[in-house]
C-alpha cells in the first residue's frame, strides 16, 4: 500500500488495560472500550487514516493481542496496513515506542495513545511535518490543548512562542496547555530512548524523551482547538460519549 506521507508511519499504543472501565485484557483492554458505538482503537485508526497515513503499528500486550487482532485484522477495513508489536510488560510509553524501531525502518513516526480522543483535524499539521521529514528535518513535535484542570496532566510552559519547560502534573498553576497523547518524532528518537533511565515507577517516560528534544532545541509544538479527552475514567468516558454524539 503506497504511503501518502511517505516519510511518516504511525504507531498506536494499544497495550493498556481497561479494567477501571470494565475491559480487562481478556476483553481487549482499553483499546476495546466502547465510545459512541465504536471501540477506542477504531477512533484512533480512523484519525491516522484521515491524516494521510497508511502504514501503522499497533502496540498490544500478550493478553489483549488476540482480541485486538481479531477485530482490526490487517487494517484493510480502515484503509491501513497494520503491523502488530507486542509489549510484554507495561514499561512505559517511550518503551513501547522503542519497540517499533524495526517497523519504522528509518521513517519519522506519528505516535497516538489509543485512549486520547480529540476534535481537531490534524491533516494539515501532519502533512506539513511529513513534508519537513522528506527534507530530513530532525525536530520532534508535540500537540497542546488548553484545559481547565492542568494539574491533572503534563503541561508545556511557553516563553513567548518557544517551549521553556515540560512539567508533569504541576501542583500550582504554571500553564494550562496540556501535552496530549499525540506526538511526531524523527528517527533519532529511538537512539534517545535507549539513553533513558526508568522513572520512579519503573517506566521509560515519554516526557523524558520530549525533554531531551527540548534540551537540544529540537522540540516544536502545535496548538489544537476543540475538545480533547484522555479516556481513563467512567466520567471521561461518559463525556466522550456525549461529545462524539454531537
Amino acid at each position: 500500500m503506497k504511503e501518502k506521507n511517505g516519510a511518516l508511519c504511525g504507531v498506536v499504543l494499544a497495550a493498556g488495560a481497561g479494567s477501571r472501565l470494565g475491559y480487562p485484557n481478556e476483553l481487549g483492554g482499553k483499546p476495546m472500550v466502547m465510545a459512541a458505538g465504536r471501540p477506542l482503537v477504531d477512533h484512533a485508526l480512523a484519525k491516522l487514516a484521515a491524516a494521510g497515513l497508511s502504514d501503522v503499528a499497533l502496540v498490544v500486550n500478550p493478553s489483549n493481542r488476540p482480541i485486538i487482532e481479531a477485530h482490526v485484522a490487517d487494517g484493510r477495513a480502515f484503509g491501513l496496513h497494520i503491523t502488530y508489536v507486542v509489549q510484554q510488560e507495561p514499561l512505559g510509553i517511550a518503551h513501547a515506542l522503542g519497540l517499533c524501531e524495526d517497523f519504522a525502518a528509518g521513517r519519522h513516526v506519528l505516535l497516538l495513545l489509543v485512549d486520547n480522543l480529540f476534535q481537531a483535524d490534524i491533516r494539515a499539521a501532519v502533512a506539513a511535518y511529513a513534508a519537513r521529514a522528506e527534507q530530513g528535518a530532525s525536530q520532534a513535535e508535540i500537540f497542546l490543548v488548553r484545559v481547565p484542570n492542568p494539574e491533572d496532566y503534563g503541561v508545556a510552559v511557553l516563553a513567548g512562542e518557544q517551549i521553556s519547560a515540560l512539567v508533569e502534573k504541576p501542583p500550582s498553576f504554571i500553564s494550562d496547555l496540556a501535552v496530549i497523547g499525540l506526538y511526531l518524532y524523527p528517527p533519532t528518537a529511538f537512539g534517545l530512548i535507549r539513553e533513558l533511565a526508568p522513572s520512579a515507577r519503573g517506566e521509560l517516560e515519554i516526557t523524558d524523551l520530549n525533554s531531551l528534544f527540548l534540551q537540544a532545541g529540537l522540540l516544536s509544538y502545535q496548538k489544537l482547538y476543540g475538545w480533547w479527552l484522555d479516556v481513563g475514567t467512567e466520567e471521561r468516558l461518559a463525556q466522550a460519549e456525549r461529545l462524539l454524539a454531537e
